[in-house]
This record gives structure tokens, C-alpha cells and sequence, in this order.
């Protein structure tokens, strides 16, 4: 686990970059010095109890025409967690049950079209990576 400073964030890019745009997560957060991750673990739950916030980035099989957005995520129980797919208000929730606090978080949904094996992104993705950007940039202005 990651010592972090009080008062710090963190950028967590979630998905598989040899699956095709559901890399977009980890590229993304490389861009800023973040980590990646395949998916969300009950384990990354105590170092989420020690930032004060976090941006996570995910692939997001959007509707057509649908563009880059942020969303603020509250801590949810949202039922028993999926063995194979923990979501980001859940893992708040482990962590404020676990550890009594959860930072501030939001996800950053990146429209998703393929998911093929590979680690070529789409060109629809490509087409969304500058707005994507700009918002994550934002965030992390906002948050400084």
C-alpha cells in the first residue's frame, strides 16, 4: 500500500489496456503520474481512507453521441459487490465502514466503444481524449 500525505489525492485509472478502449482508464492516469488498475479491489480501501480525494477514470459504454463526463460519486452500499466488478461508490463505502472516512471522489466516464482484445484504442475514443483530458486537467486544477 502507498503512503499518501494528509490532505492528498490520488487519479486511479480502472480497466485493461490490452482490451481496447477499456484502457482509456490507465492511459489517462499515467498521463498525471496516477495508477491503473484492472479493476476495483476491497484492498485498495484503506488507502482510499488515507486521501482526501480521488478522481477515478473508466471506460463507459455511453449511449450514441454521448461525450466525456465528471460525476461526483457518493459512498453507496448499492447492494452485495460483484466478485468480478467492485464500482467506485461501493469501495467508498468499504472504506468508510472500515476505516470511518472515505475521501471526496468523483469518476471521470469516458465513452467506450470497442473492447476488443488489443490495445488500440477506437477512433470514436481518440475523438473524446482532448475533452477527456481537459476535464481531468480541471479536476486536478480544482482540487489542488
Amino acid at each position: 500500500m502507498e503512503k499518501h500525505p494528509q490532505g492528498s489525492r490520488l487519479v486511479i485509472g480502472i480497466g485493461n489496456s490490452l482490451r481496447g478502449d477499456d484502457g482509456v482508464g490507465a492511459l489517462l492516469a499515467e498521463q498525471v503520474g496516477g495508477r491503473s488498475v484492472q479493476q476495483l479491489t476491497p484492498e485498495l480501501a484503506a488507502e482510499l481512507a488515507e486521501l482526501e480525494e480521488v478522481l477515478f477514470i473508466d471506460a463507459w459504454l455511453a449511449p450514441a453521441g454521448g461525450a466525456p463526463q465528471l460525476v461526483e460519486v457518493i459512498p453507496a452500499g448499492a447492494g452485495a459487490p460483484d466478485s468480478h466488478r467492485l464500482e467506485p461508490a461501493q469501495l467508498l463505502a468499504i472504506s468508510q465502514a472500515l476505516y470511518g472516512r472515505a475521501p471526496a471522489a468523483c469518476l471521470l466516464q469516458v465513452p467506450a466503444h470497442a473492447f476488443e482484445h488489443g490495445n488500440t484504442l477506437s477512433v470514436e475514443i481518440q475523438a473524446a481524449l482532448p475533452r477527456s483530458q481537459a476535464l481531468m486537467q480541471g479536476w486536478l486544477r480544482r482540487h489542488a
